[in-house]
């Protein structure tokens, strides 16, 4: 800013633009401390000037409480940051809750915030410190349904669900998830038996697990979500490991054993069940030969029956010629024609009769067995004509 600068360096009478003179000391220029008593007294003297009477008048105490009361009030601003809700008190009672951003509230001792935060997850450790370098026995050792003893070590993921159950419902929420999951775990694995624990079983125990430690948590009204629980080690206790061990590698062999009988049980039914339908299949083809034969027979005979009633004399003769030509068919005779040799040339022939060889009992026949075959013979046989009956036809 410009200004007159007649009447010397500091222009009019001396003094600079901020109403300053020279330095009385001969120092020159304008850049000495400030004279804070000065400003002291200035300040009185606004004090005075606005406060007639003093800081103790009516006036004066009334803007002291009226500043306490406006700082007393800022003090009631807060902030929630995100992931976080506030919840609101007045008196100890609750008011509502307020979302992520600047809020007021009833400062304290009227009122007071709560900040929780609802994204973060919580760890709860079962059977071992959080540190994980340390088992808890009284924890991981539980009782399966097989009466044998698990050593366990379980984490419980969990966040806060419902804010108002949580900040007024509970008092611990730690030790309330840890109690509620531990109950909930050795419930289950009473149910269940050892093998199934530490087997691909144990999935399915963790979720059942899960299931009713929020149901637990719920009859609580604890208002905590239970996000993940898992089993971090299943195991026989350190004691009875070695032993325990020994008995898993019996069993499994007992398991070997009862497959391979239980194969070798299977391919045996197999094949008697192979061998049973060859042999239903082998009776129904003979039951079908049978019956064929036997229809054949009856068609024979029925065919035969229609022939005889044509001609019954010719008929006759046939039967009688098949029947006696199947019968010698099958016997060892031997029948000399006296006409041979001339005239009496039979006479004289001593029959020969092969007893040794008659009295020998032929072999059984069967059904399906073709008669032998007749032996052969060099002796000339004779065959004797068939008596006539009236010129009609051979009687049987």
């Amino acid at each position: 800013m410009a200004w007159n600068n007649q009447g010397g360096p500091w222009g009019g009478g001396g003094k600079s633009p901020w109403g300053r003179g020279p330095n009385p000391s001969g120092g020159g220029g304008g850049n000495r401390p400030p004279d804070f008593e000065q400003m002291l007294r200035r300040g009185q003297d606004r004090v005075r000037n606005l406060l007639p009477g003093g800081l103790g008048s009516i006036r004066g105490l009334a803007l002291i409480v009226v500043a306490v009361i406006a700082v007393w009030a800022a003090t009631g601003f807060y902030v929630v940051n995100p992931g976080q809700v506030g919840l609101n008190l007045v008196f100890g009672t609750y008011k509502g809750q307020t979302d992520p951003g600047w809020h007021w509230n009833w400062p304290w001792p009227a009122g007071a915030v709560n900040l929780l935060n609802v994204t973060q997850r919580n760890s709860t450790e079962i059977g071992y410190n959080a540190d994980g370098d340390r088992d808890v026995p009284e924890e991981s050792l539980m009782l399966t349904g097989d009466e044998n003893i698990v050593d366990v070590r379980v984490r419980v993921l969990w966040r806060i669900g419902d804010v108002v159950k949580y900040q007024f419902q509970i008092d611990d929420p730690e030790t309330s998830v840890k109690n509620a999951a531990e109950a909930a775990i050795r419930e289950i694995v009473g149910q269940s038996k050892f093998q199934e624990i530490t087997t691909d079983k144990i999935a399915d125990i963790a979720s059942r697990s899960q299931e009713l430690t929020q149901k637990i948590l719920d009859s609580y009204n604890a208002g905590i979500s239970v996000d993940e629980l898992t089993f971090q080690k299943v195991d026989a206790p350190q004691e009875v490991r070695d032993a325990f061990l020994d008995v898993q590698r019996a069993k499994a062999d007992r398991v070997s054993s009862v497959n391979q009988a239980q194969g070798y049980a299977n391919k045996i039914k197999q094949d008697a069940a192979g061998q049973a339908v060859q042999i239903v299949r082998q009776a129904e083809a003979y039951k079908a030969q049978k019956v064929a034969l036997a229809q054949g027979d009856a068609q024979r005979f029925l065919s035969v029956y229609a022939q005889f009633k044509v001609n019954p004399a010719v008929t006759e003769r046939r039967l009688y010629l098949d029947t006696m030509s199947d019968v010698f068919g099958r016997m060892n005779k031997v029948l000399i024609d006296p006409g041979i040799g001339g005239a009496g040339g039979g006479q004289g022939v001593v029959p020969y009769l092969p007893l040794e060889q008659l009295l020998q009992k032929p072999a059984a026949r069967t059904l399906d067995t073709p008669p032998p075959a007749p032996a052969p013979s060099n002796t000339p046989t004779q065959v004797s004509p068939a008596p006539e009956t009236g010129g009609t036809g051979a009687s049987q």
